[in-house]
């Protein structure tokens, strides 16, 4: 159930007095609800009637008709304060709460489809800790979009070309690696990472190994068959464990087109950009010039003739226009490749692409970690980034002794160790604006109380239990809905009335935190309404028990939305 804002102001629109676009944007909620649930102030109205707002106020209240669900208007002060008819709410919201289940709050089909491009890693490494924030965040921005009746496209745009891999087969075949069939398919991506860091060490010492990587990756592209045979054995060791790591966290993917998918659709994107004298060579490089945007110029082809990020984003974003047809195409990326989208997007602008329009640079800070004393970002290229599987071990121990501590009989406490632990760092990573660099601290991380993902998971549980220990469901003819109209239960209802309003919101910012901060609004409201109206054995059991239910519902459908595991028991 949305808000009362809209009927509102439909109803202000009634009395003459205000235009209803305008007094839409006027309405507010109170801090404090004994002010009401909603206020107006009748200021700008002033001028116009000539009549003071406290007086104007006073005249609105007795002539506005109050839409359903509202139980009084009041006039205090020049401003009209609403209040929802608490036994309304109630009924309307749990029983529509009832009736859809998890999709409650969910839009019906809007038709549009949206492309979503996230996590993105390169094939060779292993996936670092700092992986952590594209992936979380493009899997959560994926299932809200969803929620939201779009149609989306999840992809997963590969590292899995370019000059790095003349890099890894210069060091692969410098350290006389064995290259038989067997060997190769018995390969794996920690081999491969410690291939990178031999090669970021040995090429300080002699830079002449950079140029050798650049001249493999040049003979690769232009179709070595010993190469491609090697590259083919690195990106299936990585994809391997790349699978691995993604079905722990539960992140699912579409597609897995990366970039060497787009290497036989980059003449098109050149013969294009020629054609249309967008191609300008520079220093013995294609460039193509971005003054009047004031960007500098976007490299296409470098001077070996070998492609770059951007030739092949442009490939990419011509085939998913042509593929699937997007209204949307969110590219899920740290912050520091902003200069590059825009690049990108600008020449697609210049091609006469007006989808380019719809194409956003989705950005997000960093992870940080305490190094030596300081906050730092980590980097796989020189071995000193904590590898995200790791982290997530590191997280299931901590999170399996508190289980020894305090339920040492759990069944399957391995699985949900790991499943608090990961949802613990997801939660972590998406309760604050995704713009914010996110600094680490293991302590507050896995922490039962305050705002973190065990505090929202141990709320869910709390729910769950009392279902359990109940033993049965109630059904919607047993519930007596004035029982439900006390603060603590009216609280809570009116949280979970908005849960529509805040699928909507986090995806018109592209924002998972809106719905983080919206978990945390309901565990608060449910550990409080379960603290102060006692549930089993009291008078008011079937109907309290009804709204344990409801909340669990909620609750769980907005923990998945996040990408963190409802947990039930622990």
């Amino acid at each position: 159930m949305n808000s009362f804002n809209a009927e509102i102001a439909k109803a202000l629109a009634a009395t003459g007095a205000f235009d209803e676009e305008a007094a839409l944007k006027l309405i507010s909620v109170p801090p404090d609800t004994s002010h009401g649930n909603y206020t107006i102030p009748c200021f700008s109205l002033a001028k116009t009637l000539r009549k003071a707002p406290k007086l104007i106020a006073e005249d609105l209240a007795a002539k506005v008709q109050l839409p359903a669900g509202l139980s009084k208007v009041e006039a205090v002060n020049g401003y009209l304060n609403f209040f929802i008819d608490r036994g309304f709410l109630a009924k309307s919201t749990l029983n529509e709460i009832a009736a859809k289940g998890l999709e409650y709050g969910h839009a019906a089909s809007n038709g549009k489809v949206v492309c979503i491009d996230y996590s993105s890693p390169n094939i060779g490494k292993e996936l670092a800790f700092h992986h952590l924030r594209s992936t979380m965040i493009g899997n959560s921005l994926a299932r809200i979009y969803k929620a939201a009746g779009y149609k989306v496209e999840r992809i997963n745009h590969l590292g899995d070309w370019g000059t790095a891999f003349g890099k890894l087969i210069v060091m692969y075949l410098r350290e006389k690696l064995p290259t038989d069939e067997a060997t190769l398919n018995a390969l794996t991506v920690k081999e491969l990472n410690i291939l990178y860091a031999s090669f970021s060490k040995a090429s300080k010492e002699e830079p002449g190994l950079e140029d050798e990587a650049r001249a493999a990756f040049t003979k690769l592209e232009q179709g070595d068959e010993f190469y491609r045979k090697l590259w083919t054995a690195f990106r299936a060791a990585t994809l391997k464990e790349l699978m691995r790591i993604y079905d722990m966290m539960g992140v699912g993917f579409d597609h897995y087109t990366g970039e060497s998918f787009f290497e036989d659709k980059i003449p098109a994107v050149l013969d294009e950009l020629r054609e249309k004298n967008l191609l300008v060579n520079s220093q013995e490089r294609d460039v193509v010039m971005l003054d009047e945007f004031d960007l500098n110029p976007c490299l296409i082809r470098k001077s070996d003739g070998s492609t770059l990020y951007a030739t092949r984003d442009l490939a990419a974003a011509i085939y998913r226009k042509k593929e699937y047809n997007f209204d949307k195409c969110l590219y899920v990326v740290d912050l520091g490749q902003a200069l590059h989208f825009k690049q990108v997007f600008h020449v697609l602008k210049k091609m006469g692409r007006e989808w380019y329009k719809d194409m956003y640079h989705i950005p997000f800070g960093v992870i940080l970690q305490m190094v030596d004393g300081k906050w730092e970002k980590g980097k796989t290229r020189t071995g000193t980034a904590s590898l995200l599987r790791d982290v997530i071990e590191a997280a299931q121990k901590k999170i399996l002794e508190f289980i020894d501590e305090k339920n040492p009989g759990l069944e399957n406490k391995e699985l949900i160790a790991r499943q608090i632990g990961i949802s613990a760092l997801t939660f972590n990573d998406l309760k604050n604006s995704r713009l914010k660099d996110v600094r680490f601290d293991w302590d507050a991380v896995m922490s039962f109380e305050g705002d973190t993902g065990p505090y929202v998971q141990n709320a869910h549980v709390r729910l769950c239990s009392i279902m359990r220990k109940a033993g049965y469901t109630v059904p919607v003819a047993d519930v007596d809905y004035a029982q439900l109209t006390d603060d603590a239960a009216y609280s809570l209802i009116n949280i979970l009335a908005k849960k529509g309003e805040k699928i909507l919101a986090a995806v018109k910012d592209d924002e998972p935190s809106v719905l983080a901060q919206y978990a945390l609004e309901i565990a608060e409201a449910a550990h409080k309404f379960i603290h102060e109206d006692r549930v089993l054995g009291s008078a008011e059991e079937k109907s309290r028990l009804f709204l344990v239910q409801s909340t669990q519902i909620v609750l769980e459908n907005v923990l998945d939305l996040l990408g963190l595991f409802p947990i039930r028991q622990m």
